[in-house]
């Protein structure tokens, strides 16, 4: 009950209309969507050939192996609420914990204070800037609408990540966790241009998920659905059971070189792909596959 409490504290009068809203319009949604195509993840075999795609289309990806030892000391470091992302019941609490990992990790923020100050980016709800900075670590966030718990915080930045107040060269490093989809437009070439420009030399950030599919594409949750908001050719999905989702794309091989490595090259940065190659080892349900570093010389 207390947990029902505070929700509603930090919601606010004005967070509870738009959930009430929400709630009452999302069946007439449902029943508008109900013959459209569902948006179905990409197969073992579809990773297969969308990583021959890469590759055909100039990436090279290089195997990442999540280190379990590393993942458990991790967990036991970097204490997220018991309800992040649903908790345990969830079911995507350990995917999530996996990506804070892979960013903590291939940043390799322990041991190179030259990669701080650290940015995460597009951080909405997480807490993870506040763990960090909980550890004495020089961290922050940026998203358009950070959660109330935290945007009292003032390394909890409201701001659009594309044209950001950090100066230039300033900024150790950065990662985005499944969140990169989200920018919508020509935001996501804009953001590589950003993250170059704020990055210092030899500062590095880490995209997990980078998601890709066998085709350009894009899903939107079913409120959403119909909205001129996806990239132009790139064939649209509904996720019924999704929402608050404008447009999550999803990249081929040649709009991801098109759109981000090439832009990204351009920007004086150098881009890396990386495929985790044991997230059957780790519990059912890992989706994290595809990441992209980018380096900057």
């Amino acid at each position: 009950m207390s947990s029902l409490i505070s929700k509603v504290i930090e919601k606010g009068p004005a967070g509870i209309a738009r959930a009430l809203r929400a709630a009452a319009t999302r069946p007439v949604h449902l029943l508008r969507v109900r013959r459209e195509a569902e948006y179905r993840d990409p197969d073992d075999a579809e990773l297969a050939r969308i990583e021959q795609d890469m590759l055909a289309a100039g990436i090279r990806c290089a195997d990442y192996l999540p280190d379990h030892a590393a993942f458990a000391a991790f967990k036991a470091r970097m204490i997220f609420p018991p309800d992040y992302h649903g908790g345990a019941e969830g079911g995507i609490l350990e995917e999530k914990l996996l990506e804070h990992f892979a960013a903590w990790d291939l940043l390799e923020l322990e041991h190179k204070p030259a990669r701080w100050p650290y940015v995460d980016v597009a951080g909405a709800s997480s807490p993870w800037a506040r763990i960090l900075r909980e550890q004495g670590r020089e961290a922050f966030s940026i998203d358009l609408a950070p959660h109330p718990s935290l945007a009292g915080l003032h390394y909890y930045l409201r701001g659009d990540a594309t044209s950001t107040p950090f100066d230039a060269a300033s900024v150790g490093s950065a990662s985005l966790q499944c969140a990169y989809e989200m920018f919508t437009g020509d935001a996501d070439t804009r953001l590589v241009a950003e993250l170059a420009r704020i990055l210092k030399p030899g500062g590095r950030v880490v995209i997990s998920p980078l998601y890709t599919h066998t085709h350009p594409c894009y899903y939107q949750s079913p409120e959403y659905y119909g909205m001129p908001i996806g990239d132009a050719g790139a064939t649209r999905y509904v996720r019924r059971h999704a929402r608050g989702v404008p447009a999550s794309r999803k990249y081929s091989a040649q709009t991801l070189r098109e759109r981000v490595w090439d832009p990204a090259l351009r920007a004086g940065l150098s881009p890396g792909m990386l495929v985790v190659r044991n997230k059957a080892s780790f519990v059912p349900g890992i989706y994290l596959h595809f990441i992209l570093v980018l380096d900057k010389p």
